[in-house]
């Protein structure tokens, strides 16, 4: 009787330690993951994101830059630099680019958004309903660049037919990680990427 409590006992916490690492652990939701530079790479159609960037993305012709900003606005230096990289080296590679900064209220849900519409002439300010609809129902390929999460250990980037989707852990990676994955698209846009991030160093400090 005493063995058998023992072995009832040993199961009872196998079973807590698997519901645990099930639980703490989940399987992720991507087929494909691989780490470059630091970053995180996840995908469930593209096992290369090398090939991914300088194949199927650089072929593109017409993007949206998406870029949130935190309820204070505290990371709006960082946006605004996200915006001008991109779009400076877009341009510059003969591309339509539209630029997107979506302001999160202190719920981190969409309050409002701010849009050029393609044209550096114009800011329109849209609903949060005005701007889902025009993220979702636009055909550019979409970089989106998420507020930092400082839960993770790693920035992520999650790659999808029509859009990357950038988590950083700190305000300065979202930076970083757009500026990989655009010298990834464009083998010859460090030196674009010098002489912006020159003027974008007036912007950060």
């Amino acid at each position: 009787m005493e063995r058998n409590t023992l072995i009832s006992l040993a199961l009872i916490i196998l079973v807590f330690v698997f519901a645990g690492v099930y639980f703490f652990y989940p399987k992720s939701d991507f087929e494909y993951s691989q780490e470059i530079n630091g970053i995180m790479f996840y995908s469930n159609s593209f096992s290369s994101p090398q090939k991914y960037f300088s194949e199927t993305v650089k072929e593109r012709n017409s993007f949206m830059v998406v870029s949130e900003l935190d309820s204070e606005q505290i990371n709006l230096p960082y946006v605004s630099s996200q915006i001008a990289l991109a779009s400076g080296i877009l341009i510059a590679t003969g591309k339509t680019v539209s630029s997107v900064i979506v302001v999160l209220d202190e719920e981190k849900n969409i309050d409002y958004c701010q849009t050029n519409f393609g044209s550096t002439s114009q800011n329109e300010k849209l609903t949060e309903r005005q701007c889902n609809s025009l993220i979702e129902n636009s055909s550019a390929f979409k970089f989106i660049i998420k507020i930092p999460l400082d839960t993770m250990q790693k920035p992520v980037v999650e790659l999808y037919n029509n859009s990357v989707v950038i988590k950083p852990t700190e305000k300065e990676e979202g930076l970083f990680v757009l500026q990989q994955i655009l010298t990834a698209m464009y083998n010859n846009s460090q030196e674009i990427v010098n002489q912006i991030n020159a003027l974008l160093h007036s912007v950060t400090g």
